[in-house]
């Protein structure tokens, strides 16, 4: 290393500067020296001068340490982000897949006896999504039966009751018990005048499904299929047609006996049997001869 080279001060401030620059940068040697045109073998030779061989090694496995912690936190942040898509639950209801999971968990949160807090925070669930789906399986907003949808092999034996004795296990079973004769589950029939009743139930003010179901000992999913059977869930609004009536007939008169005065108005007859309408407090002489000098037709 020729020395005299490397003690001109004007050399030593031009590459004083550059070896700050770089050590700020972040960057490495080669890709400093391509972005400001410089000689990476020069660069080399200048950080030996300044801190030695064993600064400038050093400071080189600092800058790779920093790159390699830059990295492993952009994959740790897309790996979160990929976690996050992959396992959210949506709560969009035209979904017949997602109907179906959130009518599972809050017919077993029902059955359970817990609240929503306390379900969601044993199954991992938003409390809020899990409330909003409760609210509308209860006023009839979304009916699905959610154990249409499971696989064959996932289904369990078939009862109409939500107190059914499941079938024992080899487990549970009593060794006096035959084993050559499988015992059957307790399965509950309803007629259909029993069926239509308890989902007309269903449908008064301020009762729920859940509270129908829990009452008659069946499950909501259930009681679902029996109210969009019997249309209970799909009432129709009457339609009211006018009807003309002269205004002779009797029918009329009775009619005007029944009609009852607003609030803050009373019923004064006029000489013809017809009937109007007045202020409380009004005048009956002053209301008749008003009515007659301005000959309303009532």
């Amino acid at each position: 290393m020729n020395l005299r080279y490397f003690e001109n001060k004007a050399r030593q401030s031009w590459w004083v500067v550059h070896v700050e620059a770089w050590q700020r940068s972040g960057m490495t040697r080669t890709e400093y020296c391509r972005v400001h045109r410089l000689t990476k073998d020069t660069l080399d030779r200048w950080l030996k001068y300044f801190a030695g061989n064993e600064a400038a090694r050093k400071h080189a496995e600092y800058q790779a340490e920093l790159r390699r912690q830059k990295r492993l936190e952009e994959r740790a942040k897309r790996q979160k982000k990929w976690a996050r898509l992959r396992f959210s639950v949506t709560t969009d209801v035209r979904n017949r897949a997602v109907q179906a999971y959130w009518a599972m968990h809050v017919e077993a949160m029902n059955w359970s006896g817990m609240g929503v807090r306390e379900y969601a925070a044993a199954l991992h669930l938003s409390p809020t999504s899990l409330r909003i789906w409760r609210d509308r399986l209860d006023e009839g907003e979304v009916e699905i039966d959610w154990r249409a949808h499971l696989h064959p092999s996932a289904r369990p034996a078939v009862s109409t009751s939500a107190n059914g004795t499941p079938p024992e296990s080899s487990l549970t079973a009593s060794s006096n018990d035959d084993p050559g004769t499988p015992r059957q589950p307790a399965r509950r029939f309803f007629s259909d005048a029993e069926k239509h009743a308890i989902a007309l139930e269903s449908d008064r003010p301020g009762v729920s499904v859940s509270q129908v179901a829990r009452k008659h000992g069946i499950v909501t999913g259930l009681l679902f299929r029996w109210r969009a059977q019997f249309g209970v869930a799909q009432k129709k609004r009457a339609k009211l047609a006018a009807v003309a009536m002269g205004d002779d007939t009797a029918a009329v008169r009775l009619l005007q006996s029944l009609v009852q005065p607003p609030d803050g108005m009373t019923a004064i007859d006029l000489p013809d049997g017809r009937r109007v309408f007045a202020p409380a407090g009004s005048d009956p002489d002053a209301v008749r001869q008003r009515v007659a000098s301005e000959g309303t037709t009532l």
